[in-house]
């Protein structure tokens, strides 16, 4: 535990280890979700836009219950083939011999065809949900995604139409299994179409959770740059996939952190936390901590304990998208596999410029034929 009473985000506690993170996520009693879950302010219109992830028991927990059904392992389980199917026909349209992005070509890619499926969006239109999730949350400024209030309200107005339309469409449908149609025939969340902005926050969070999803996609390639040995080591045994994508997401650790706020002073690990305070829990550190995972900093893809990571988070907060995850890194390393001797990076790869996510803004590769 350590306190940092200075920073351009004001004060605050590091939480670093693995149990003490799990300690903090499992007692929303006493360090609450409510309003914001990053380190720093949010802006005003996210703010405004509550969902599920920025609330505690009981709304969360029924919203929540709401959405479960249509990301659960069985769910996931239906999607498999046509996720297989999409992730073949990206792989199969990739140039040998030729540097480009992996980051567009494949991550953006996949993920996006992964939410539309969730959402049952118009496949045509499919890019349009994490856009409109990345104008939500980002500040309007020069060499943004938006540059003025203006032009992002409008662009927001844009997305609150299409979501309210889709959401009136399937309330007068039969029951799908898509979140949309979850949420509208589930007692406890039909409500919130009275409720604007609590819906599009809710839709929004979905929709920008492809965000890790994203940054292990991409940290897979660069994972296995580093550690060519283990690459070698999957060819040779392909029934290391799903192991090797669960120690890729605890390597990767695609959210680097999440915060909690003190709603009463607590004794911690030794240290008084004062109502008010923020918490923030580094998933970066915990999936690092010498206790659980020995050389932590190395890739491992036979690693026994590598599903004990906490980048998914943990209790009741625990990402809903993490089977999704999980099995969409899976098949993409086995289809990779099925196609590729090797994706080798082409220059040093380029992250984000974010505390938040650790994921890759550009990775450029080559596929020797």
């Amino acid at each position: 535990m350590h306190f940092c009473p200075e920073s351009v985000h004001g004060a605050y506690w590091s939480v670093t280890r693995l149990d003490d993170i799990l300690a903090v996520e499992t007692n929303h009693r006493q360090f609450s979700s409510e309003r914001n879950v990053i380190i720093g302010d949010v802006p005003a219109t996210f703010d405004a836009t509550r969902a599920f992830a920025t609330a505690d028991p009981p709304e969360h927990t029924r919203e929540r219950k709401a959405v479960t059904p249509a990301m659960s392992p069985q769910r996931v389980a239906t999607l498999e083939a046509r996720t297989r199917a999409n992730i073949g026909a990206v792989l199969d349209g990739l140039p040998l011999d030729e540097t480009f992005d992996w980051v567009e070509r494949v991550s953006v890619e996949l993920t996006t065809q992964m939410v539309a499926m969730l959402f049952d969006f118009p496949w045509e239109e499919r890019r349009l949900l994490p856009y409109w999730s990345e104008v939500l949350v980002t500040t309007p400024q020069v060499g943004a995604i938006t540059t003025t209030a203006v032009e992002r309200d409008a662009i927001v107005n844009e997305y609150r139409s299409r979501i309210l339309e889709m959401w009136r469409a399937r309330a007068g449908e039969s029951p799908g299994d898509d979140i949309i149609s979850a949420l509208a025939h589930n007692p406890d969340t039909a409500g919130m179409i009275e409720d604007p902005s609590h819906l599009i926050g809710t839709v929004s969070l979905v929709a920008g959770a492809n965000e890790a999803s994203r940054g292990a996609l991409s940290g897979s390639i660069v994972a296995f740059n580093q550690f060519p040995g283990e690459w070698e080591r999957l060819r040779a045994d392909p029934s290391l996939a799903s192991n090797a994508a669960a120690e890729i997401v605890r390597w990767q650790t695609p959210i680097s952190h999440m915060r909690r706020t003190a709603v009463e002073d607590v004794e911690f690990r030794g240290r008084l936390i004062r109502r008010g305070d923020r918490v923030v829990m580094w998933y970066c550190s915990g999936n690092r901590d010498e206790a659980y995972f020995e050389d932590g900093d190395a890739l491992r893809i036979a690693r026994p304990n590598a599903r004990r990571h906490v980048a998914f988070g943990g209790g009741i907060h625990r990402c809903l998208g993490s089977h999704v995850a999980e099995m969409q890194l899976r098949v993409l390393l086995e289809e990779i596999l099925k196609r590729f001797t090797l994706v080798e990076l082409a220059a040093e790869p380029r992250r984000k410029a974010s505390n938040f996510s650790a994921g890759f803004d550009q990775v450029l590769v080559r596929i020797p034929s």
